[in-house]
């Protein structure tokens, strides 16, 4: 029939190393934590990635901490770009937040008698190997009256962070050789981004960059008035973004191996962004015999390609 499916893979690598950033944490005497940090949360989940850091390390539930960005009253760090912000703020948290229950070891090891070498912090307790030896609010109670503040900053060579991810990308799709569309069926990306903090937000990252990549792949494009430079196409009308039903199945699977881990936080902005193109137009090859030589493949370029034999 006139339908054709098929298949298309793509492979892509991307930096993703840590970007500068400064922060300082305080840890109150009542036991409360918050930070500050002059980046900014554009819908990425900066702001619960940093509250997990503080969260983890200090032992505490989510909402024993608070974070606050997104002012440049706050500590310098670097705008959100280039896949650096996650290991940058990260990073800085890390170091901050271990550097503050350093110093709050070193006073309940003074107040309790105990190696300070030997303490942790979970569930809200401080313990010596299983024993409890006070509570977190009781260790912090041991500050006096101010808090305690901590600077944090990155990135460093201390293992926290590093760079280098890549993934692969499969597609499964049909195409129309009467009408030129193209419909997706099947989208699965695997990707590594080294030690991955909220894999939920991690897969969400991975999920937008595939509804992205469909969007440039087939239909989004910007069209130029040549005689006066003007942008013809700018509403959403006429600027065309997939719908729910134009995505298909998406499938986002986190690479998280032991090695992963090791390699410590890499950014995860770009990289599932680069390979759709390619695995798209791999699997309308694939179905067609004919490559489609232009992004967007949009109905009338394929069925040029096709009519041309691929020297569309």
């Amino acid at each position: 029939g006139p339908v054709k499916r098929g298949l298309g893979m793509a492979l892509h690598r991307w930096g993703g190393g840590a970007g500068p950033c400064t922060c300082e944490v305080k840890v109150y005497p009542d036991g409360s934590v918050e930070t500050f940090v002059g980046s900014q949360d554009i819908g990425t989940g900066t702001r619960t990635v940093l509250a997990i850091v503080l969260a983890e390390t200090f032992g505490l539930p989510l909402d024993g901490v608070k974070v606050n960005l997104g002012s440049s009253k706050y500590p310098q760090s670097a705008a959100s770009g280039g896949s650096i912000t996650v290991g940058g703020v990260s990073g800085a948290h890390r170091r901050a937040s271990q550097d503050a229950l350093w110093k709050i070891f070193d006073l309940v090891a003074e107040k309790y008698k105990v190696e300070a070498d030997g303490l942790s912090a979970r569930g809200g307790k401080i313990l010596s190997g299983t024993k409890e030896v006070c509570t977190w609010k009781q260790a912090c109670q041991l500050l006096g009256q101010m808090p305690l503040v901590v600077k944090g900053e990155g990135p460093k060579k201390d293992g926290l962070t590093s760079d280098q991810v890549g993934g692969v990308q499969m597609v499964d799709l049909s195409v129309d050789t009467e009408t030129g569309n193209i419909r997706i069926h099947k989208f699965v990306c695997v990707q590594d981004c080294g030690l991955i903090i909220d894999e939920l937000t991690a897969k969400s990252q991975v999920l937008g960059a595939l509804i992205m990549g469909i969007a440039y792949s087939l239909s989004e494009e910007r069209i130029m008035d040549n005689k006066t430079g003007r942008y013809i196409n700018a509403d959403l009308k006429n600027y065309k973004l997939p719908r729910i039903g134009d995505v298909g199945e998406l499938v986002a699977i986190m690479h998280q191996p032991a090695s992963e881990y090791d390699r410590g936080v890499v950014g995860l902005g770009e990289p599932p962004v680069i390979a759709p193109g390619a695995a798209i137009s791999n699997a309308v090859a694939n179905a067609t015999g004919i490559r489609v030589p232009v992004l967007p493949m949009t109905p009338k370029r394929v069925l040029d390609a096709l009519k041309k034999g691929g020297n569309a």
